[in-house]
Parts: C-alpha cells; structure tokens; sequence
C-alpha cells in the first residue's frame, strides 16, 4: 500500500517567518538545509519547498503528525540534484514503527507557491 502527504505554502509566509523570527528557522531547518539554501541567490523558493515537504510526511500518517520534529526530517540533494528525505531520531523510529519504507519526494514551485508530495510505501 502506499502513502502520500501533500503540502503547498506560499513562500512570502515563509520569508515573512525566517525574517521577523530568527529562531524559526532553527525549529524548523537543519544547518545542512539552511547552509544550502542560503547559498542560493533567493533562499525563500527552496525554504518554503523543504518546509512543505516536512509538512507533506507529517501527513502520511496520524502518529507521525504530532510526534515528530521539524529538524528530524530533512530534505538532502542526492544524485543528479533530486530531493531525498533524511529522518532522524523520532522521525526515524516513528517511520519504523509505522512500516514506512521507500520514502520518496518531489518539490516544486512558482514564484508564488512552493508544494511538496511526499510518498511511501507502508509495510
């Protein structure tokens, strides 16, 4: 069976978070995500797509919704550039504890919209 979690965000709520809260972006990103999106000219498209793919996992599964923290979850470049997700500690044994297994995801966004479905297979 799989699972599948979506999340669209706008980015200018992202940016207006990051900005006028310092502190959200240490609850919300890893020092890897950050340190690779603030080497981009506009860090906000890929912030606000990593954000909406946090959101997109924390929707495929009731247990994983609340018991799970932002940073556990982080969106990685694999090969070629494609997103990956990396879980650690409660987000990992949450996603074992569920038989989450293949974990994939696909961002995407405009200059408005950032969305993110993440999808997996359970058993």
């Amino acid at each position: 069976m799989l699972l599948v979690g979506v999340d669209i965000t706008e980015i200018s709520r992202i940016e207006r978070a990051a900005t006028r809260t310092p502190r959200f972006l240490k609850r919300v990103y890893t020092e890897s995500e950050l340190s690779y999106c603030y080497s981009k000219k506009n860090p906000y498209p890929s912030l606000a797509a990593r954000w909406a793919a946090k959101e997109a996992f924390h929707k495929l599964h009731p247990r994983l919704s609340s018991q799970v923290r932002f940073t556990e979850v982080e969106v990685g470049v694999g090969p070629g550039g494609k997103p990956e997700l990396n879980l650690y500690g409660g987000a990992r044994e949450k996603a074992w504890e569920v038989e989450l297994r293949e974990i994939d995801v696909s961002l995407s966004h405009t200059r408005e919209n950032a969305i993110a479905v993440v999808v997996a297979r359970i058993g």
